[in-house]
């Protein structure tokens, strides 16, 4: 078994999930999407795709993820899958808009074909809300039959919900909503600021003015027994809740793209950046990897509350 390197650490090959972005074609336009018609355009053929998984498989591999873009469109995905199981990949993880498992027929081929980890963006839980997010009529309803058929075929998905403008408030109520069908996890992702929707500056909101919404679901999925975690906010900013703080290299993910690749928290959608602001903090370089670079570029490090080591000092000596 052999090592690979991700970021400034080193990780034995079997312990990394190799996340292939596939191609960032998708079958709807979400309101927040950072994918540009450009890079819509792009995709990495099967041809280019084989080599880099028999070479990681070779070196100890056995988790991969296949994402986008959305990935369920790709005619070649399920082969793929198939390809990856046949050769020893233990799990195999698919993240997803949820609308091609509506179709039970593809629920089930995705299911045999050997999708051990099915992730689904879920961005509300109203009728009217999902379908002003995703762009498409029924969506709710559309999804929420994919996650019926995935959870009938014995495969409980992961939920990845995004916080944002019009989110943010209703959060609670979305954990509810779907964990009545079946989902017991939940990741929370802060929205980014970056390429197609570098300029939608409304939809990011401060940490601080969403944070009620946030502790609303931390607090809802506790009352229900899910497990909702945050996967972007800096713990200083959260305070009170860091047992709710996903930290990213507890993935260890390598991301491959048909451009480069790099470890998770290297992305510019990842949490990352230090301010002056955090030197000093005892979770610096720690447990905390810092703030989005996007974030502190529209709003500073004003909201940042580190946990300064404290001074050492000399008990007061007893009065006579």
């Amino acid at each position: 078994m052999t090592t690979i390197q991700l970021g400034d650490k080193w990780f034995d090959y079997a312990e990394v999930l190799i996340d292939v972005m596939i191609g960032y074609a998708c079958n709807v336009q979400c309101d927040y999407c950072s994918i540009t018609d450009e890079m819509r355009r792009e995709n990495m053929t099967t041809a280019a795709v084989l080599p880099q998984l028999i070479e990681a498989r070779a070196r100890g591999a056995t988790k991969v993820a296949f994402g986008g873009g959305e990935p369920t469109i790709r005619r070649g995905l399920l082969p793929l899958v198939r390809w990856c199981r046949d050769r020893g990949f233990r799990s195999i993880k698919i993240p997803s808009n949820g609308l091609m498992y509506s179709y039970p027929s593809f629920a089930a081929e995705a299911v045999d074909a050997g999708i051990t980890d099915f992730h689904i963006s879920l961005m509300a839980h109203t009728p009217e809300l999902y379908e002003k997010i995703m762009g498409k009529p029924g969506a709710l309803a559309l999804v929420t039959q994919g996650v019926r058929n995935l959870i009938a075929l014995g495969r409980k998905p992961v939920g990845d919900l995004i916080i944002k403008h019009d989110t943010w408030m209703h959060l609670a109520d979305i954990v509810e909503h779907w964990a009545g069908l079946g989902i017991e996890t939940f990741n929370l992702w802060l929205v980014s600021l970056s390429d197609r929707n570098q300029d939608n500056l409304e939809s990011l909101p401060r940490v601080t003015e969403m944070r009620e919404g946030i502790f609303a679901a931390f607090e809802r999925g506790k009352h229900l027994g899910v497990t909702v975690r945050s996967r972007h906010i800096p713990r200083c900013m959260l305070a009170g809740y860091a047992d709710h703080i996903a930290d990213l290299r507890e993935d260890k993910v390598l991301v491959v793209t048909p451009r480069t690749s790099f470890a998770l928290w290297e992305s510019k959608i990842s949490p990352n950046a230090y301010s002056e602001k955090c030197t000093g903090c005892r979770h610096q370089h720690g447990v905390c990897l810092g703030v989005r670079r996007d974030y502190l570029e529209r709003y500073g490090d004003a909201e940042l509350q580190p946990e300064y080591a404290s001074e050492a000092t000399n008990p007061a000596p007893n009065a006579a």
